[in-house]
């Protein structure tokens, strides 16, 4: 199969797209059960005669020709989704405000994104007249925690990837471009007071309200816009999870036997996305600045933010080739994991950010056509 770069794609070649996507989200994999899609993944390209490499449950197929050696792009997709509901459990193609869409979970995140990698990596007509060197990376663990995430130790144990050119994540991003990721820090605020009885307060210090000073100021000031490169990012402060340690009240509020207690302690997490204006360490400096003090922190996730890149010559080819809006990722994403080697990345795909984890979760079928035209129109551009 072999597409062009214009926007009339034939009903064979939509058909094909959607077929794909169909198979791929048949095979259900929630985080931590991507051994048999990995499984089905290996086989295939191995049948196709492919060089396959295996790592934990992630995949990368070596699409390299040799010499002479070509810049290297890498199509990058994660293979787990979120539990499936009983609105998305089974594929199907559907009527959504009349358009066509397809229905099945991980479909806009982002089993779409792989479809669309895996056919233009067994397109043999634009690999052999690509500019560029193609590799898959399917890797397991995304959806999960950051430690089980399975990307960094495929980049560690399949070392010619970090010298790719690019890296393109097929993440949902509305058709658009989305470059960088924000960063991330969770840290515990711990409020430390003196516990007493309700009735004689005075006895005590409330921790709860010596708390209040800085919610309320996080609910006035939690948005902050940050420029990188041109392009608008924002801070992002939320507070959000709170608790009084020992003092829950339980299923039932009403009898809870504390409720007569002024804690002496009240620990809030606070979830602080950062843009790509700076790093990890700056970050958590700012954090523990805000707090000034009023309360005990502890860093207890961090996930590194990326930069956008877009003076980069590649971005730049892809950004103008793929004409597509560009704007930032308010979020954060794997682009991340490429950055901390050394490997520009960007973020693209067909999929909804908003249907992402949504029930009932789809993506429409023009937005999957779309994506492949400009996707292939950068892949077959000279370099």
């Amino acid at each position: 199969m072999s597409a062009g770069t214009g926007t009339d794609l034939s009903a064979s070649t939509r058909d094909d797209l959607v077929g794909r996507l169909l198979e791929h989200c048949a095979q259900v994999c929630t985080t931590g059960d991507e051994g048999p899609i990995a499984d089905t993944v290996v086989a295939r390209y191995t049948e196709l005669g492919e060089e396959v490499l295996r790592v934990g449950h992630s995949v990368v197929v070596d699409g390299r020709r040799g010499e002479p050696a070509r810049p290297l792009v890498l199509l990058v997709g994660h293979l787990d989704v979120v539990p499936p509901t009983d609105a998305d459990l089974e594929p199907r193609v559907e009527s959504r405000d009349g358009a066509e869409v397809v229905v099945a979970r991980g479909a806009s995140d982002m089993k779409a994104g792989n479809v669309l990698a895996m056919a233009a990596f067994e397109d043999h007509d634009l690999r052999e007249a690509s500019p560029y060197d193609l590799a898959l990376v399917l890797y397991a663990g995304e959806e999960g925690a950051a430690d089980a995430n399975e990307l960094r130790e495929v980049l560690a144990e399949v070392p010619w990837l970090r010298g790719a050119a690019l890296a393109i994540v097929l993440e949902p991003t509305d058709g658009e471009v989305q470059l960088g990721c924000l960063g991330g820090l969770h840290a515990v605020l711990t409020f430390e007071g003196q516990q007493a009885h309700s009735a004689r307060p005075w006895h005590g210090r409330n921790a709860l309200t010596m708390a209040g000073e800085f919610l309320a100021e996080l609910d006035r000031d939690h948005v902050r816009d940050v420029e990188v490169d041109g392009i608008a990012y924002r801070d992002v402060w939320s507070a959000t999870q709170a608790w009084t340690p020992g003092l829950e009240p339980g299923p039932r509020p009403a009898s809870s036997p504390v409720r007569n207690v002024v804690p002496g302690t009240f620990m809030v997490n606070v979830n602080f996305r950062f843009a790509p204006s700076r790093g990890v360490e700056q970050a958590e400096a700012e954090l523990r600045e805000r707090v000034d003090g009023r309360a005990s922190v502890e860093v207890v996730d961090r996930s590194p933010e990326a930069p956008p890149r877009l003076s980069d010559p590649i971005v730049q080819a892809f950004v103008r080739r793929v004409d597509a809006p560009v704007a930032a990722k308010q979020a954060w994403t794997d682009v991340a994991r490429f950055a901390e080697v050394g490997v520009p990345a960007l973020n693209y795909g067909p999929g909804l950010t908003g249907q992402a984890h949504q029930r009932g979760e789809y993506v429409p079928v023009d937005a999957l056509v779309a994506a492949d035209v400009r996707l292939r129109a950068f892949l077959q551009a000279p370099a």
